[in-house]
């Protein structure tokens, strides 16, 4: 996969990765959480339905790095060839659970 240079904007960092072959791009992010404990990292995929995401949190800056990271290749070469897609968090759906 080839990778942007994570990009920093106060406390969000924002990068994009391009899937094998080149056919997905995958958007990452990571945010200081409010409470300023942790780091929040979400990784969506251009083209997926909308909702569709992985996201998780971590207490530093590196592991949330790394954790988006690491959701996007298991996504693109796990879960982007084949029917699996429903295994990925539906982001919009946990969000209401969590309410």
């Amino acid at each position: 996969m080839l990778k942007s240079s994570w990009t920093k904007a106060d406390d969000t960092l924002f990068a994009t990765l391009v899937g094998r072959r080149g056919r997905a791009h995958y958007h990452l992010v990571v945010e200081r959480l409010p409470t300023e404990n942790g780091w929040d990292w979400t990784v969506w995929r251009v083209g997926e339905r909308p909702g569709l995401c992985q996201h998780g949190c971590a207490p530093a800056v590196a592991t949330a790095l790394a954790a988006a990271e690491g959701a996007a290749q298991y996504w693109d070469t796990r879960v982007a060839d084949s029917s699996n897609a429903g295994a990925l968090m539906d982001c919009e759906y946990r969000a209401s659970e969590m309410s």
